[in-house]
């Protein structure tokens, strides 16, 4: 009964990879910007790990003269998930270059290294091929707890490092993001329990030795986020409805349309108040999604959701400056009232938008201009 049940996830896992692969073809086929692309790599590197047990190490035990039976996919989906994390918010810093640099060269090298491994066994003595690989020898057994080591580690730095850099923008994650996130934080919780159960036993002959819990885990999250992907894809489909006839728009009048209701909704509603606003919260004051939001900000107001926010809270504390009222108020206060929640986060758009900040704006603008009067 047993060899059945794992033959039967042996055989799904194998379905998985296939249906992942397509999947990832039909995304590549959809994508039209950045994002989609990122997350259409993070996919790819399920799928090349999910290979490298089910391709490489299967190639490693049929030819004699096959070198390579792993390759650090896990590390790449680090690297896929950090770039989405960034090019959806529009993070653009000296430390978001520092980290970007780290992950890409942190898999370049294994990469490397793996290739040239292969490479420099199979021009040599083949004979010797299971003293590089097998982990009853010293080489390959050090080889695995450092591979696996540095593997989990990124995976950590990059699940800790994404939460820091959302939440310090007062934000929260998007679907896409969430997604990926729980995928890698699975991915790395079962990594951590398989080095740690390694601790008590011997570690697996090779790297890529399959196994099917995990590999049954990882398969069905492949899958999960390839094809909630793929739906949200296809609803972006708008479909109105004309003296009963159906009308099918073109994309640009779709744009067009969201636009006029995104900037009409803006100021009847002052979005821009709630200091918890999201992008998904603008998709349903205008009936559309976030990514149609996201694509309207970018395309057709040439901004991102962060610097079209700011700039009504902007106007809307330069015009609370101007009232009575709120002379004597801290310019906090004004920052609190117009939707900043981020003493920080104000100042610096304050700056970014004026030029000047916010005490300097009010001097040169308000104060100035009651003592001439």
């Amino acid at each position: 009964m047993d060899k059945i049940i794992i033959q039967i996830f042996e055989y799904y896992n194998y379905f998985g990879l296939l249906n992942i692969f397509l999947l990832f073809i039909l995304l590549l086929a959809y994508s039209k910007n950045k994002r989609s692309l990122w997350y259409g790599l993070f996919i790819l590197s399920i799928a090349l790990d999910l290979f490298n047990y089910k391709g490489l190490y299967w190639l490693f035990n049929y030819s004699s003269n096959f070198t390579l039976p792993y390759l650090p996919w896990k590390v790449f989906s680090s690297l896929a998930l950090f770039k989405l994390i960034v090019i959806t918010y529009e993070i653009k810093n000296i430390v978001i270059k520092k980290v970007t640099r780290f992950l890409t060269t942190c898999f370049l090298v294994a990469f490397s290294y793996f290739i040239f491994k292969s490479y420099w066994i199979l021009l040599g003595d083949l004979s010797t091929r299971d003293l590089y690989f097998y982990t009853d020898y010293l080489f390959p057994y050090i080889e695995y707890w450092v591979i696996k080591i540095v593997s989990v580690s990124v995976q950590i730095y990059v699940l800790a490092f994404g939460v820091l850099l959302v939440k310090k923008q007062s934000l929260n994650f998007t679907k896409d993001i969430y997604f990926l996130y729980v995928t890698l934080l699975v991915v790395t919780i079962l990594s951590v329990l398989e080095l740690l159960n390694n601790l008590h036993i011997e570690p697996n002959i090779i790297i890529s030795y399959p196994e099917e819990f995990y590999l049954t885990i990882v398969t069905t999250l492949g899958l999960i986020i390839s094809y909630r992907k793929l739906i949200g894809l296809d609803s972006q489909k708008h479909i109105t409805k004309q003296n009963t006839v159906r009308i099918y728009k073109t994309d640009e009048d779709i744009l067009l349309d969201v636009k006029e209701k995104l900037l009409k909704a803006m100021i009847e509603l002052e979005l821009y108040k709630n200091q918890k606003l999201q992008l998904k919260d603008l998709g349903k004051a205008v009936k559309t999604s976030e990514s149609i939001v996201s694509e309207v900000l970018i395309g057709h107001l040439n901004t991102n959701f962060y610097d079209f926010i700011n700039g009504y809270r902007v106007k809307e504390i330069i015009r609370l400056m101007g009232l009575e009222k709120y002379k004597g108020y801290k310019l906090m206060v004004l920052a609190t009232e117009s939707g900043f929640n981020s003493k920080t986060t104000f100042n610096t758009a304050f700056k970014k938008i004026t030029g000047n900040t916010p005490s300097q704006y009010r001097r040169i603008h308000f104060q100035q201009k009651k003592t001439f009067v």
